[in-house]
């Protein structure tokens, strides 16, 4: 495949100007024999430079019949500035437009920072004081604490409590107690008297009463 051909700009600009100024339509077959001396180039060149402008919307190109026609009209040429100018001028505005945006976006996200960190110092403040209460208030029951157990014999609820539990105690002694009797009666039952009391002595000691024979009585 032959490489495209590498136009000269200064060659194009004078084929645009010859084409301004002939204001006609052109078919291929006259540029090929005009263009050559116009812009000093060779005919094999012509239609490569005609694409070039083609492709930089410099003329303009319609089929009519069984050829091509190419024209540009200086009113075209000033068109195609003023709106290569209006889009710039359109991409600028929105260019400038997004950067204020993020500026003002910018500015919201450090304040913002500013806040949350102002929060974090002075919530680590609250929290460090609340600490600190806390132990304090800790000590100062565990303090009160052992003020009040030096006062628990005389503390209505600690006496409660401690009935509570002599009561409890005295109700699993007693059931110990018919447990027992129950088991020498048994004994007894068998004619095993004298051993039962024999066992009485050695288990009870001076808890036994002697005359009765059994415990004393709580």
């Amino acid at each position: 495949m032959v490489p495209k051909v590498n136009c000269n700009p200064v060659k194009l600009a004078s084929i645009v100007t010859y084409f301004q100024k002939s204001r006609v339509a052109h078919s291929l077959k006259d540029l090929e024999k005009q263009l050559p001396s116009v812009a000093s180039i060779n005919g094999m060149q012509v239609k490569d430079y005609i694409q070039a402008l083609q492709d930089d919307n410099k003329i303009n190109v319609e089929k009519i019949g069984s050829g091509n026609w190419y024209w540009s009209f200086p009113s075209q040429d000033k068109k195609i500035r003023e709106k290569a100018l209006d889009d710039a001028r359109s991409a600028y505005d929105k260019a400038n437009a997004i950067n204020e945006d993020l500026k003002i976006k910018l500015a919201e996200s450090q304040a913002q920072r500013e806040d949350e960190q102002d929060m974090l110092d002075s919530g680590g403040e609250r929290r460090e004081t609340l600490v600190a209460t806390k132990t304090g208030l800790e000590a100062e029951v565990k303090r009160l604490q052992m003020e009040l157990s030096a006062y628990s014999d005389s503390d209505p609820t600690e006496l409660e409590r401690k009935a509570k539990d002599l009561n409890g105690f005295k109700a699993v002694v007693g059931q110990c107690t018919d447990d027992i009797y129950s088991m020498e009666g048994w004994f007894k039952s068998i004619g095993q008297s004298e051993a039962v009391q024999a066992l009485r002595v050695q288990l009870y000691g001076d808890e036994l009463d002697a005359e009765e024979g059994m415990l004393r009585e709580l």
